[in-house]
C-alpha cells in the first residue's frame, strides 16, 4: 500500500514537473503560471506526506496491539505449563500456535512500517527540494518584473523623445533645436541612469528585504559580542 502511494505521487508530481520543463515561459504571466503549477505539485506532495505518515502510524498501532497480544498469550502459556496439570498442555500448545502466527504478522507489520517510513522520508525530501525550487522561481519572477518595468519605462521615454522631435519638426515654430536636443538628451540620460540602477540592483542578487535582514542580523551579532566582552571584563 505504501509503495503504491509513493508510485502514484511520483507519477503525478513528475507529470507536473515535466510540463514545467516542456513549456517555455516567454512572459512574466507565463512564468507566473509555471510557479502556480509548481505550487500544485507541492500541494500533491504535502498531501502524500500526510497520507504516508498516517499509514505508518496505523502500522505502529497494529504492531503495539500485536505485541500486546503475544505478551498476554505467552504469559498464559507460562501459567499453563507451570501448573503441574498435564491436561493443560494441549491448551498451551494451541496458544503457542497462535503466538507464532501473530509473530509472523508482526514481522509483516514491521516490514510495512519500515517501507512507509522510508517513503515518508523520501516525500519530505522531495517537498524540501520543490520548496527551494519554488523560492528560486519566485525570486526569478521578481527579477523579470523589475526588468520588464525598467525596459517599459525606457521605451516610453524614447517614444516621448521621438514624439517631441516630430512635433518640433512639424511645427517649425522657431523653437531652438539645441534646447530640444538638450532636453531629449537629459531624458535619455535619466532613463539610462534609472535603467542602469535597476540592472545594477538585479546583478547584486540582494533584495531590499534580504539587505534589511542582514543588517538586523549584524546588529544582533554586534550586541551579543559587546555583551560577551562585558561579561568577560566583569569576570576578570
Amino acid at each position: 500500500m505504501a509503495q503504491s502511494l509513493f508510485d502514484k505521487v511520483r507519477v503525478s508530481v513528475l507529470g507536473r514537473l515535466h510540463s514545467l520543463v516542456d513549456e517555455v515561459a516567454n512572459t512574466p504571466d507565463a512564468y507566473k503560471q509555471r510557479i502556480r503549477d509548481l505550487e500544485m505539485a507541492l500541494a500533491d506532495l504535502r498531501a502524500a506526506v500526510d497520507e504516508s505518515s498516517g499509514t505508518a502510524n496505523g502500522y505502529r498501532r497494529q504492531i503495539d496491539d500485536t505485541e500486546g497480544r503475544i505478551a498476554s498469550m505467552q504469559a498464559d502459556i507460562d501459567l499453563l505449563l507451570g501448573d503441574d496439570d498435564p491436561t493443560n498442555d494441549e491448551a498451551a500448545l494451541d496458544l503457542q500456535v497462535s503466538v507464532e502466527e501473530l509473530q509472523g504478522q508482526l514481522t509483516q507489520y514491521n516490514e510495512l512500517l519500515s517501507s512507509a517510513t522510508a517513503n515518508t522520508t523520501a516525500l519530505n525530501n522531495a517537498v524540501t527540494q520543490l520548496q527551494n525550487k519554488h523560492g528560486e522561481m519566485v525570486r526569478g519572477l521578481q527579477r523579470i518584473t523589475l526588468t520588464a518595468a525598467a525596459t517599459s519605462a525606457k521605451s516610453r521615454a524614447a517614444e516621448a523623445a521621438e514624439a517631441a522631435l516630430a512635433a518640433s519638426d512639424a511645427a517649425n515654430t522657431g523653437t531652438s533645436i539645441d534646447s530640444i536636443a538638450e532636453r531629449i538628451n537629459h531624458d535619455a540620460d535619466v532613463a539610462d541612469a534609472r535603467f542602469s540602477r535597476v540592472i545594477g540592483n538585479l546583478d547584486t542578487g540582494t533584495s531590499p528585504e534580504r539587505a534589511a535582514k542582514l543588517a538586523r542580523a549584524k546588529a544582533a551579532l554586534a550586541a551579543r559580542r559587546k555583551k560577551i566582552a562585558g561579561a568577560a571584563t566583569s569576570t576578570a
